[in-house]
């Protein structure tokens, strides 16, 4: 009788497909947030950015101001959008990531 050991293959395929999950939870939080949020010359729409190293993904915004849009619950947005444009959808759609994560981590081991 013998044993064969894919313990290591089982974990990269679960990274890998884990990975992927984060990616595409990544892809579908900037295209809330980007409709989200505020509207002036549409240069902070055209700022969100998906990036990813292993096992981390980061959506977010680098213009000097996006911080402040973000977090001014005061501003008033005539040309649309709002505040808290990154943090809601994240929140009204962190179940549903963490679920698409765990689906992708079951399926690469069946």
């Amino acid at each position: 009788m013998s044993l064969n050991w894919y313990g290591d293959q089982a974990l990269d395929a679960i990274t890998n497909s884990v990975q992927d999950g984060l990616v595409d939870c990544g892809v579908d939080l900037q295209s809330k947030s980007v409709q989200e949020a505020p509207v002036d010359t549409g240069d902070l729409r055209a700022d969100c950015a998906v990036t990813e190293e292993l096992l981390d993904v980061t959506v977010g915004y680098d213009l000097p101001y996006a911080m402040k849009q973000h977090e001014e619950l005061g501003y008033n947005h005539p040309k649309g959008g709002k505040a808290k444009y990154l943090e809601d959808p994240f929140n009204e759609n962190a179940e549903r990531y963490v679920e698409h994560i765990r689906k992708k981590a079951g399926d690469a081991i069946r």
